[in-house]
């Protein structure tokens, strides 16, 4: 869950006492006003994510009118660390879900539910990409995301290498490529890497990709919703461990 801090000079001081701690910041369109400019820089120089509102908006995130333009989401919730995670494994071949920059809020919870009922290791987050883990992705997950395990990195690529160093193999979900999802073998310790909505992969995160797998299409569609992607994948991985 998270609580909210709003007004201008509130926000300000909560970027210069504790960053590390908001989610996200939203702002009204029009940031004219000097503080607002100065919440953006700050925000920035931080590296913390920022997103515009209407201000009807920012009313229904701060639960009152004298938002003064500017609301900060405090997360609430325990994130581990990368060597943590990897220090306490839940599992003896460990599985962990990366999701580097998904929007949609109820994509991230309904990964996140699918990951804890396969029982994975952990739920991987970029700092500064995608959704917030808000109320929103908390009712998607159905209150998993209380319970499985959440990391946040600050690189991708170097969160990857850790991960590829400790022995993990990469596996993402690619329409182009030649082998099927069950045809890789996920009873050793594995990553499974989702793309973002509508961009997927981007080419950097594939090149770090030990293995790119398919999932058979035999409709009109041609790709499925990546929370749907993400269950196909999770699911294979309990079924060839439960083998």
């Amino acid at each position: 869950m998270e609580d909210i801090v709003y007004g201008r000079n509130a926000v300000l001081e909560l970027l210069a006492s504790d960053p590390e701690k908001i989610e996200k910041i939203y702002t009204q369109f029009n940031t004219g006003h000097h503080k607002l400019k100065e919440v953006l820089i700050t925000a920035r120089r931080s590296k913390v994510p920022v997103g515009k509102a209407r201000l009807e908006k920012l009313g229904e995130i701060a639960g009152t009118t004298k938002h003064q333009g500017v609301c900060a989401l405090i997360s609430t919730i325990r994130y581990y660390g990368l060597e943590e995670i990897l220090d306490t494994p839940r599992n003896t071949n460990p599985l962990i879900v990366i999701l580097p920059g998904l929007n949609d809020p109820h994509n991230v919870g309904a990964i996140i539910r699918t990951a804890e009922a396969v029982a994975a290791d952990a739920v991987i987050l970029v700092e500064g990409k995608g959704s917030p883990v808000n109320a929103t992705v908390h009712k998607a997950s159905a209150g998993a995301a209380s319970h499985i395990r959440l990391c946040k990195v600050r690189s991708l690529a170097a969160c990857l290498k850790t991960l590829r160093e400790k022995g993990f193999q990469v596996v993402a979900a690619d329409m182009q490529a030649e082998k099927n999802y069950t045809d890789i073998d996920l009873r050793q310790p594995s990553v499974l890497l989702m793309g973002s909505e509508g961009e997927g992969l981007g080419a950097r995160s594939r090149e770090q990709c030990d293995s790119l797998v398919r999932i058979p299409m035999a409709g009109c569609v041609e790709s499925l919703n990546v929370s749907v992607s993400a269950g196909v994948l999770l699911y294979e991985a309990m079924r060839q461990r439960l083998v």
